[in-house]
C-alpha cells in the first residue's frame, strides 16, 4: 500500500536542492582558495628572485647563456696519472 502525502516531493525535492547548494558553494570556495594560494606562491616567488637579483625577476629567469663560467675541474688519481693497468 503507498501513501500518498501532498507535499512530500516538494519537501524531498527542497532538502536535496539545499544540501547540493551547499556542495556547490564548498566547491567554489575551495577552488578560490587554490587559486589565491597559487597567486600568493607566485608573488612570494617574484619577489624572492628581485630580492636575490636586485632587478626583475625576467632576467632572472630568461637569462642569457653567455656570462656561464666555464668549468675548471681536474682529477689527479687512478684514472688521470697514466694509469693503463685496469683495477
Amino acid at each position: 500500500m503507498i501513501l500518498k502525502i501532498k507535499g512530500q516531493s516538494t519537501v524531498e525535492f527542497t532538502f536535496a536542492m539545499i544540501v547540493t547548494m551547499f556542495l556547490i558553494y564548498g566547491m567554489v570556495q575551495i577552488f578560490r582558495w587554490a587559486g589565491m594560494d597559487l597567486a600568493q606562491r607566485r608573488y612570494a616567488e617574484d619577489n624572492s628572485l628581485v630580492t636575490m637579483t636586485g632587478g626583475d625577476p625576467i632576467s632572472e629567469l630568461n637569462s642569457d647563456l653567455d656570462n656561464v663560467l666555464p668549468i675548471d675541474a681536474e682529477y689527479h688519481g687512478k684514472i688521470t696519472d697514466n694509469n693503463t693497468v685496469r683495477p
